[in-house]
């Protein structure tokens, strides 16, 4: 069992309790001015959670936290006031658990990157355009095209 909470239960959460919770990436946000922090949103069916992920985690969980459509998190929740956070301490992609909805099968998705200045730290990364396309339409006829930084 994964104990994982809906985002919902965050509003009667305590500050500074260890929660799980997960759900489809909306949003990444990795301003310039943030100092490396990433900030994520993610929703369920029952609302929609705020995550923070440090730089020192960010880097740690990159392929996870740039990758998922499906993502779960396990961290501290922050409540100051009406506004409430999941400081990130761990992540967990759990897009596989999506990918019978496609109807397109592929263990081993690229990793996408934060700029074009990323391309080089993957050297000889070669790409099948074809069983990219095919999955790139059959996810696009699937899920909602997320707000990224680029």
């Amino acid at each position: 069992m994964l104990h994982i909470i809906p985002t919902k239960q965050l509003q009667t959460g305590s500050d500074g309790s260890m929660v799980k919770v997960a759900g489809l990436v909306l949003v990444r946000q990795r301003p310039g001015t943030a100092k490396g922090v990433c900030f994520i949103t993610i929703e369920d069916e029952t609302g929609f959670a705020n995550l923070v992920v440090f730089q020192n985690l960010f880097d740690q969980y990159r392929k996870a936290i740039l990758q998922a459509k499906l993502l779960m998190v396990q961290g501290t929740l922050q409540r100051e006031g009406e506004v409430i956070h999941v400081i990130v301490e761990q992540c967990y992609d759990l897009s596989k658990m999506l990918r019978h909805l496609t109807g397109v099968e592929n263990s081993n998705p690229a990793l996408l990157t934060l700029s074009r200045s990323d391309e080089t730290s993957i050297p000889g990364h070669a790409v099948d355009t074809k069983k990219t396309l095919v999955r790139e339409i059959a996810e696009k006829d699937v899920f909602y095209g997320g707000r990224n930084f680029k």
